[in-house]
């Protein structure tokens, strides 16, 4: 009720400060300068809002004024005086049109027509200039969109509608006495402003590297989180999604890898505002690329449909006012805000279905039930024996049987002969196809003096593994006023997420993929079939404990809640038309509980509690017992607090009375503060069937339950209290000559707790220098085929600091040690007073041009960063306290090219409607390179670091001279002509002595080759959008260059160890249907042949881990080497159909029968087909093939949306 009053009470006292504002007294001094500059700098001074036809301006000849102590209406009066212009003032709102004048020799009878013109959501548009072809007769529109116009009585009369931001739009008259139009808004150009967060800057003076992205032309209906949409669209942004689980967050990438320690993804920032993940994850397993985030980033409760607009500021120029938080770029987000107009309520609705995944799919490339029966046969036959087999099913399983006389022959022939037509679909067990929707309704409306957006929004995102679901509602508020002096915004963002999932230690995809076809699911009465699978625990070491995957998916699940708030108030206040003052205060808030439940009938709990669930414990296995009774219940809770204050000063001055030379200058301080608290706890005899208690149990009877309980510090809980106060001073100047020249300086300087008391508490500056040159203001102001061209160029160093790295030792006081009867504590951070700044300098060099009636338009950028101090963590000996030591020892580099275009190929002139063709390629290469890792000078005691093979194969190791994330493999010599086992080059024993006498990495050097880099070096889109009448169709294909990736394993996942046969559960790949089976196969296959046991158990202990020669321990074996050579590493380009959007506009009278003002009906979808090597076999090349772990493809979608506005 009060914000209701205080929005009447702005609305009543408009009349007086709009009076007011009208009565403003002012100077203004111009010789010979554009009228649409002019306009300009009344605008600034006066606070007025102008609305005129952008091209008759830019026409109009120049303006000469000296005028003090005048109204704006008598500086207009001047400068229209003896032109074709004439103006109207409503409000806050200037409105100027061309005169209606009589046609000369022309004129002979007049029909009036009337009209009334509005953009496509039917809302009325005001200063709409109106003319007809080819004479100077016109007119404009008024507040509400109408206007009237007495037409020639002349031959072939046709009516140009134009307005800023519009698209041009002709209509020919035929006689009839209404004519209303419905402008498009003009699909070729971006807003005339790029939004920095701290800044709105005329994209004609912009100095920084800043795309602008308008969010109705990469929405996609049934894409629910802001990062995904940006895929394809950001030339320069590398974009790597690892999983489709509904829900995972991608990683970005923006011009590269600027820091190795440090968190490597962008920032991002709302409404100027930065935003903090609701989780603190920490940076390592962040840039883990194999890590899957499920738990949600910065903007996984935004709501799409409430942005307006995405600004990425990629240069240090752009991002140097974020300070050292910026060195990986910054995406601003702008929320969408209200438009002076009667209320207007919007309705957007989406239904999405997404496929599962098929045993037909081309990324499923395994054997069925029969072809595993035969495979299996082919082994028992060839004499290959399980001497370590623990769950006997399958054919095995069936032999087993056979052996112990529990089968007859017959029995058994008539098992395998079952077992061959099973083929278990365990994929459509495990997953299903999903039906999603999400819903949106917003209003929008106000007064030229208050305006006001609100929505409310409600997504159910269902993931194809079955019981997966992401669900969320949001709610937006923004409310924007004026006030005499005064400006002032108030925003307001919630939003509530539920997300469910299996947990990830069942790995139920993993399962799927690689369980045996012909293993039933269910027993022939319909029951759930469980096999033995060995227990693993303490408790239940070498037990047979039942294992069924259905069950165990329902019985071990992890629940996300999440909910958080985010306020923004900005009050505005103009001292004189050259300086304001800006205050901005944001708070937010973000809650998650993670809670995993795990019943006392699943799998995980018998193994810690040594029985089967129903099964007595016996006294001894009630002594081992870590789960006597009752299942597991996991609690992690995280509270996030955020505040930001914000005091700044704009200074906007002409220095000259001929207004030539201009500065811009903003100077500010910041408050910003981030806590986060959190408590995680594992407790066990959890019993939700009773009421969600946990049950009492015996400490006496259970003595390894209660050492659990005791020792365990995940069972006693953690609590968390990590608090960051950053205290912020900045400064730009921008100063500009004759509107074509601009050169700007940025600088900020951040001081925080988290920085020490030595050298790196020391202030860094961030700071850059930038400059422009628009080359059609001056030079090329004549040539009328070139509508813009503009070169850019900018240099700055960015810093960073890691948060935990302090001058101060941190200890870390753990609980009482029981047999020291004293408190335990352990070094938490080693002092580390002498670490610097990581210091990155960036070079940006742009070309900014528009030609041929802006048909074509591009920018094309280079760009160059280098990284010198980045941190490294260098093993130390143990006799320091720790085993990692984080030092200034690297030098990374980041150089690469970017090139965005628009093409508009076909625009049909005519009619309103006509066809339209836009094509908008966006490329961007980022070539990534550490130059060094040496070691600086400090008193640490150091020891080589500790690499292993391990890390040359999944891309950790750090190799000078090659990319981040390079990798390495062994070098495929073929199949032994002999038995078909896998050869490689530089492993023959006569290495031995050589290779005992150099240094580690040296001999992974020679046996390995480099494969590569698992992250694209180039990646880009080309977007095709057609438009026609009410009809429009939009496709984007996205596609990835320079990456490689591992095949998925043949012998990883289902050796037992002790033979080269899979285990008997386990399925294998159609791959092994062309193994190596007798001498010559190998000049026609490089799938190895099955050995028999003793040839295999001697394939185990290469020469390489005999004796002494672990030091040089470089493979596990030769299969373990295959899974990691040079033929299992593949292409990882691709060009795939990323989305497609087709909507079409109802007509009006259709809607106008329904009270509605608009409608439209579309149809969509994402992910629709991949083009990649045909040696991935259909594996999908966003999976990487380097962890046990296997994720879920991206997923194909389609989609029916529906929008109405009343």
């Amino acid at each position: 009720m009060k914000t209701l009053l205080a929005l009447f009470l702005f609305m009543n006292v408009s009349v007086v400060s709009t009076y007011a504002q009208q009565q403003k007294k002012m100077d203004i001094s111009v010789d010979k300068m554009p009228l649409i500059d002019v306009l300009v700098q009344i605008r600034q001074m006066s606070g007025f809002a102008f609305v005129y036809d952008s091209d008759a301006v830019k026409k109009a000849a120049p303006v000469s004024l000296k005028m003090k102590n005048v109204t704006v209406q008598e500086i207009l009066d001047k400068c229209f005086a003896g032109t074709l212009f004439t103006y109207l003032m409503e409000d806050n709102l200037v409105i100027i049109k061309l005169q209606k004048s009589p046609v000369v020799g022309k004129q002979v009878e007049n029909q009036k027509i009337t009209g009334v013109v509005t953009d496509e959501k039917k809302m009325p548009l005001p200063g709409v200039t109106v003319v007809v072809k080819g004479v100077t007769l016109g007119t404009a529109t008024d507040m509400n969109g109408r206007f009237s116009l007495l037409l020639p009585t002349i031959k072939d009369v046709s009516l140009l509608f134009s307005f800023i931001g519009m698209e041009t739009t002709e209509v020919k008259y035929t006689g009839q006495d209404t004519i209303n139009v419905v402008m498009k808004e003009e699909q070729s150009e971006l807003s005339e402003v790029v939004v920095t967060g701290y800044q709105t800057i005329d994209r004609r003076k912009n100095t920084s590297a800043v795309q602008s992205i308008e969010m109705d032309k990469i929405k996609v209906p049934g894409v629910q989180t802001i990062d995904q949409l940006l895929e394809s669209h950001v030339p320069g942004m590398i974009f790597m999604q690892n999983s489709g689980q509904v829900g995972a967050a991608p990683k970005l990438r923006i011009r590269g890898t600027s820091t190795i320690l440090g968190n490597q993804e962008p920032v991002w920032v709302l409404d100027g505002i930065v935003l903090r993940d609701p989780v603190n994850v920490s940076p390592s397993l962040i840039n883990n690329l194999d890590f899957v985030n499920l738990v949600g980033n910065a903007i996984s409760g935004i709501n799409p449909e409430d942005i307006e607009r995405i600004d990425i500021l990629k240069d240090a120029s752009a991002t140097a006012l974020y300070g050292a938080k910026a060195a990986n770029g910054v995406i601003n987000i702008t929320t969408k805000k209200g438009k002076a107009g009667p209320p207007s309520v919007t309705y957007s609705m989406n239904g999405k279905f997404t496929a599962r995944p098929r045993y037909t799919d081309k990324s499923i490339y395994l054997m069925n039930s029969k072809e595993r029966i035969a495979y299996s046969k082919e082994i028992i036959e060839k004499g290959l024996s399980y001497p370590t087999i623990k769950n006997w099913v399958g054919y095995e399983g069936a032999l087993e049987k056979y052996n112990n006389g529990i089968y007859t022959y017959q029995q058994f022939t008539d098992e395998v002969a079952r077992l061959e037509t099973v083929n278990t679909d365990w994929f459509d067990l495990i997953t299903e196809d999903v039906f999603s929707n999400s819903h949106t309704l917003s209003l929008s409306g106000g007064s030229s003096n208050v305006r006001y957006y609100a929505s409310l929004g409600y997504s159910n995102e269902k993931g194809v593994i079955k019981g997966e679901k992401n669900d969320r509602y949001s709610a937006s508020l923004n409310v924007n006023g004026n006030f005499n002096k005064f400006i002032f915004s108030f925003g307001m963002l919630a939003n509530k997420g539920v997300r469910e999932y299996v947990n990830s230690e069942v790995n139920i995809l993993d399962y799927a993929y690689n369980t045996s076809r012909a293993i039933p699911a269910f027993n022939e009465d319909g029951s759930l079939y469980f096999y033995d699978v060995e227990g693993t625990s303490n408790a239940s070491a070498g037990l047979p404990l039942a294992f069924n995957a259905l069950h165990e998916m329902k019985n071990y699940r992890d629940e996300y809640n999440s909910s958080g708030v985010t306020l923004n108030m900005n009050l505005n206040y103009r001292f004189n038309d050259w300086l304001k003052t800006q205050f901005i205060f944001s708070y937010s808030i973000n809650n998650t509980m993670q809670e995993t439940f795990i019943d006392a009938n699943s799998f995980y709990a018998s193994n810690l509690r040594g029985t089967n669930y129903g099964e007595e414990l016996t006294t001894d296995m009630k002594s081992k017992s870590l789960l006597p009774v009752g299942g597991e219940y996991r609690e992690d809770f995280t509270r996030n607090d955020n505040y930001t204050t914000r005091l700044q000063f704009d200074f906007t001055k002409f220095l000259d009375c001929d207004s030539k030379h201009l500065i811009n200058a903003a100077l500010g301080f910041e408050l910003a503060s981030s806590k986060y608290d959190g408590k995680r706890q594992t407790h066990r005899g959890y019993l939700p069937e009773r009421g969600k208690i946990f049950a009492e149990i015996d400490p006496d009877v259970y003595p390894e339950f209660t050492k659990w309980k005791m020792k365990d510090e995940n069972a006693r809980s953690i609590v968390t209290d990590n608090i960051q106060n950053e205290m912020s001073a900045y400064f730009t100047l921008t100063y500009t000559l004759n509107n074509a020249y601009s050169f700007n300086f940025n600088t900020r300087a951040d001081a925080s707790n988290k920085f020490g008391d030595r050298s790196n508490e020391k202030i860094l500056p961030v700071w850059s220098v930038s400059a422009s040159w628009d080359m059609k203001a001056n030079i090329l102001k004549d040539i009328s085929w070139v509508n813009g061209l503009s070169v850019r160029g900018s240099f700055g160093y960015q810093g960073n600091m890691l948060s935990n790295q302090t001058p101060e030792l941190i200890i870390k006081k753990g609980n009482m040690n029981n047999y020291f009867e004293e408190y335990e504590s352990n070094i938490e951070h080693y002092p580390n007073p002498n670490l610097r700044w990581e210091k990155t300098g960036a070079f940006n060099g742009s070309v900014d041009f528009a030609l041929l009636d802006n048909r074509i338009r591009g920018t094309l950028s280079y760009f160059y960063k280098k990284t010198k101090d980045a941190f490294l963590s260098k093993t130390v000996a143990d006799i320091n306290g720790v085993e990692t030591y984080v030092i200034n020892s690297g030098t990374l580099e980041n150089k690469g090219f970017e090139i965005s275009f628009n093409f508009t190929p076909f625009k049909a002139g005519g009619e309103v409607g006509g066809f339209r063709w836009d094509i908008d390629p966006q490329i961007g290469q980022v070539l990534n390179t550490l130059l060094t890792k040496a070691v600086n000078n400090n008193s640490f005691e150091k020891e080589q670091d500790e690499i292993f093979y391990t890390n040359y194969l999944d891309g950790s190791a750090l190799i000078e001279g090659e990319p981040l994330n390079t990798f390495f493999s062994y070098k495929f010599m073929g199949l032994s002509p002999e038995d078909g086992r896998p050869m490689y080059y530089d492993v023959e024993k006569e290495h031995e002595e050589e290779y005992l006498e150099m240094d580690r990495e040296e001999v992974f050097r020679r046996v390995m080759k480099v494969s590569g880099t698992r992250v694209p070096v180039l990646q880009g889109g080309v977007t095709n959008t057609f438009s026609y009448k009410r009809m429009s169709l939009s496709l984007n294909f996205a596609y990835s260059f320079g990456s490689k990736i591992r095949l998925m394993r043949l012998y990883g996942a289902n050796s037992n160890g002790t033979t080269v046969a899979p285990l008997p559960e386990r399925n294998v790949r159609r791959e092994f249907v062309k193994r190596w089976q007798r001498p010559g196969d190998e000049k026609h296959t490089n799938i190895p042949g099955l050995l028999p046991n003793s040839e295999y158990a001697s394939t185990l202990r290469p020469w390489w881990k005999t004796g002494n020669n672990n030091s040089i321990n470089f493979a596990d074996n030769i299969w373990q080497m295959y899974d990691n050579s040079d033929i299992r590493t593949v292409s990882g380009n691709y060009l795939k159909l990323q989305s497609f959007v087709f909507n079409y506009t109802l007509p009006d009278e259709f809607c106008k029968k329904l009270l509605l003002k608009s409608a439209y009906i579309g149809v969509s979808g994402s992910n629709l087909f991949t083009i990649c090597s045909s040696k991935l076999k259909g594996q999908d090349p966003t999976q990487s093939g380097t962890t046990d772990q296997l994720n879920l493809s991206i997923r194909p979608s389609y989609s029916v949306n529906l929008g109405v506005t009343f």
